[in-house]
């Protein structure tokens, strides 16, 4: 089974509220700002790491039965999200590769990145993202293999000094993807393949 699900949900008063104290902590006079800016904030908070969430829903994930003579290997599609760091509750900017190799099912390609996003578009951190999608795509899936190679610019590192080039990179491979060298070298070779060109 995968990892446990829940709806985000948000409480739009509590987001207003935090962000008047920000401004307040900053002494803050600007009447644009003071009067407007909390009910800004809090639905750019639900648009960026709430919705994204919700349109994903584990228990509708629908899978296509590959043929008995499939000749299909290494699948690969990219995704973009808008993350935030649990540290220190900055934005985050996140470009992943992921990869699988199919058993006796195929999953359409918005389900893997609606999937993504569901673990991408919170606070949290690379690492846990990463275990806990794979976990999830094995459990959902049930492929041979499955790869996730994610690159985030984290705005925590370039706003006290990080060049805004920095982009870590953290990986998470399973089954073939893993084993098989030959599986692998492909997989990374798609990982590093030109995002404008797809070339």
């Amino acid at each position: 089974m995968g990892v446990e699900h829940s709806r985000p949900g948000v409480d739009r008063a509590k987001l207003e509220q935090a962000q008047r104290l920000i401004a307040e902590a900053f002494g803050e006079d600007s009447a644009e700002a003071l009067q407007l800016s909390a009910s800004r904030f809090a639905r750019w908070q639900e648009a960026a790491l709430s919705a994204p969430r919700e349109a994903y829903e584990a228990d509708k994930v629908r899978l296509f039965d590959a043929p008995a003579e499939s000749h299909v290997g290494l699948i690969t599609i990219k995704a973009t999200a808008y993350s935030a760091c649990e540290h220190h509750y900055a934005p985050a900017w996140l470009k992943a590769t992921i990869g699988y190799v199919p058993d006796k099912t195929f999953i359409g390609y918005s389900k893997i990145v609606k999937m993504f996003r569901y673990f991408a578009c919170r606070y949290t951190m690379d690492e846990r993202l990463c275990n806990d999608f794979v976990n999830e795509f094995i459990a959902r899936v049930s492929p041979l293999g499955v790869g996730l190679v994610l690159r985030g610019k984290h705005f925590c590192v370039i706003s006290r000094g990080g060049l805004e080039s920095d982009f870590p990179t953290v990986s998470a491979l399973w089954g073939s993807v893993k084993d098989d060298e030959q599986i692998r070298r492909e997989f990374y070779q798609h990982c590093y393949s030109s995002w404008e060109t797809g070339s």
